[in-house]
């Protein structure tokens, strides 16, 4: 379900900018670091990833000579992270959402893609792991860039791919990521306390299910 690197930015639009100009930062020291060959545009993008992880101090816990130490390990060229939803309906109608172990709040199944592993398996392992059931991919409703949204949200950038997913059985258990289970309809959905970018998502994934003939959404 967790997908980033686990610093959370919530309290301002401020904060979160800061977070997301210092990852940008990173981002490019790290893709400069691993292609360039000049020495001295490899000094130039040593001191960018200090700068990255003196902005980042700002907004997290640890200290800048922590933050850039675990900048260093972070060797390969950077893209945006890639996150996955599935959107499982019952026969009604009605959407499957689980409650957060951790905050409590409500969303799609979901989570971090594993390297090696297509979006649609990912998916089907994220909400078998976090729900029990086992589904099938059958179809891409959307691919959202949490950037474009302009919500507080996790540090790093993310694109988010929300699949529909057919029910194919098991049984609803509990994980060590869920602590509730609720099939519900746009209208309770939409009271429910949603998790970060899944304000959003939910009421798309409502709207493309009644629409099957409808082109996935992106951003």
């Amino acid at each position: 379900m967790n997908i980033g690197c686990g610093i959370i930015l919530s309290v301002t639009d401020e904060s979160a900018r800061i977070g997301q100009i210092a990852d940008e930062l990173r981002a490019h020291a790290a893709n400069g670091l691993f292609y360039g060959k000049d020495p001295y545009d490899i000094e130039r993008f040593q001191r960018i990833r200090r700068i990255a992880a003196e902005l980042m101090s700002m907004v997290d816990t640890r200290p800048a000579v922590e933050l850039e130490r675990l900048f260093r390990d972070d060797i390969y060229g950077r893209t945006p992270a890639v996150g996955v939803d599935g959107a499982v309906f019952d026969p009604e109608g009605r959407l499957l959402l689980v409650e957060r172990s951790d905050s409590r709040e409500w969303c799609m199944p979901g989570g971090a893609a594993d390297m090696g592993e297509p979006p649609s398996a990912a998916v089907e392992r994220e909400i078998r792991e976090e729900t029990g059931l086992t589904t099938k991919a059958v179809r891409l409703l959307g691919v959202y860039d949490n950037r474009s949204w302009n919500m507080p949200s996790v540090m790093v950038h993310i694109y988010y791919l929300v699949f529909e997913c057919e029910l194919l059985g098991g049984e609803l258990t509990e994980s060590s990521e869920t602590t509730a289970f609720r099939w519900v309809t746009e209208a309770e959905a939409t009271a429910m306390r949603l998790f970060r970018s899944h304000v959003r998502k939910v009421p798309e994934a409502f709207r493309l299910h009644r629409e099957p003939r409808a082109p996935a959404a992106f951003h």
